[in-house]
């Protein structure tokens, strides 16, 4: 064969090449993937938790967390324990993402913790604190005891006694975010019988270790309590369902976070967190 032959047939092999590449490109250009529904995109997010657990603490993780599923009516979400080390979650595409992982991340533990001994009581405003309620999963290394005893802060109730949690705004001081708990019958009575006994003494209000607020016992409350903490209507929303749905055993953290478009079966990005969402 000539040489300008076998140079021909080079040429006519490239242009097919590129005819083919060409034709692919255009069956999977960018326009098109960018106009998929938000019904083809769903995103694998993978959580752990911080500190030690069990198997059973991590089914009832799973629990809490299709809970709050739920009551951001992402009920189609699916929800399944991955193992014995975290817990798998695939979403639906939502445009708040950042705020849903959070609510689902949260510890979300609500105590009632005696003050009723602790001196210079602003000085703890904000700030995270050990309690017997905490368990095997305090907050943090740096949380600090009651500074009387040097011993966790006695827990007189924890979340686990809410029956409902109900997010609204204060028109009568200043049109805050508050939000109302309601308590069982069982919760109901144990924080009437303390209060009754503690008029005039402090009760904390903290939420994952950090207190919120301080007030003094004016009265016997055994039915419900409001909670203030400077809330924005995202952050009221947010602790309402956690407390509705309930505690999770521990915080969790992201560990990844995949975003897939479901027509291509592609995963557009990966992302590890190194912190809670």
């Amino acid at each position: 064969m000539s040489e300008p032959t076998r140079s021909g047939c080079f040429t006519s092999l490239l242009m097919l090449l590129a005819a083919v590449f060409g034709s692919f490109m255009a069956a999977f250009n960018f326009s098109s993937i960018t106009s998929l529904s938000p019904t083809d995109v769903s995103t694998h997010v993978t959580l752990v938790p911080i500190g030690t657990f069990t198997p059973d603490d991590l089914q009832q993780a799973a629990i809490v967390i299709q809970k709050r599923l739920d009551g951001l009516e992402l009920s189609t979400a699916k929800v399944e324990v991955s193992g014995d080390t975290g817990i798998n979650i695939d979403l639906p595409q939502v445009e708040n993402q950042a705020d849903v992982l959070k609510t689902l991340a949260a510890r979300g533990l609500l105590e009632f913790v005696d003050f009723s001994d602790v001196p210079d009581v602003s000085e703890w405003q904000g700030r995270d604190i050990l309690t017997s309620g905490q368990g095997n999963h305090p907050v943090s290394e740096s949380a600090a005891p009651n500074p009387v005893s040097n011993k966790p802060f006695e827990t007189v109730l924890t979340g686990d006694g809410v029956q409902s949690a109900t997010a609204s705004i204060n028109q009568q001081f200043g049109n805050e975010w508050q939000v109302t708990v309601k308590f069982s019958a069982e919760a109901g009575k144990a924080l009437g019988d303390y209060t009754r006994t503690h008029i005039g003494k402090l009760l904390a209000i903290v939420l994952d270790g950090k207190v919120l607020s301080v007030p003094m016992i004016q009265a016997e409350i055994s039915t419900e309590a409001v909670i203030t903490g400077n809330f924005t209507e995202q952050d009221s929303k947010r602790l309402a369902l956690q407390l509705g749905s309930g505690a999770l055993p521990f915080e969790m953290k992201a560990k990844s976070i995949s975003i897939l478009r479901g027509d291509y079966g592609m995963s557009l990005s990966t992302a590890t967190a190194t912190a809670s969402p």
